[in-house]
């Protein structure tokens, strides 16, 4: 079985780092952290249009810093300097 295919032989009860999660409507959720029982988590949505669905009733409160200063996903990318 491929690491992002659903599994109902393994239910979580609890969430750990690098759970991967499907959504009925094609997003892709994945936790990134759990820690003093808080979960952070990235979603990712399959067009700017269910982005806007999904955010539509919510209030938008500006950058988050702590992301706007990480680097972009450039920096992560496998050049093949490393094999």
């Amino acid at each position: 079985m491929a690491p992002d295919e659903a599994d109902d032989s393994q239910e979580r009860t609890d969430p750990e780092k690098a759970d991967h999660y499907r959504h009925d409507d094609g997003t892709d959720e994945i936790v990134f952290a759990v820690e003093e029982g808080r979960v952070l988590a990235i979603r990712e949505y399959r067009s700017v249009e269910a982005f806007e669905r999904a955010v539509g009733d919510a209030e938008y409160v500006g950058v988050h810093e702590g992301v706007a200063d990480l680097p972009g996903v450039e920096a992560f990318a496998n050049d093949g300097s490393d094999e």
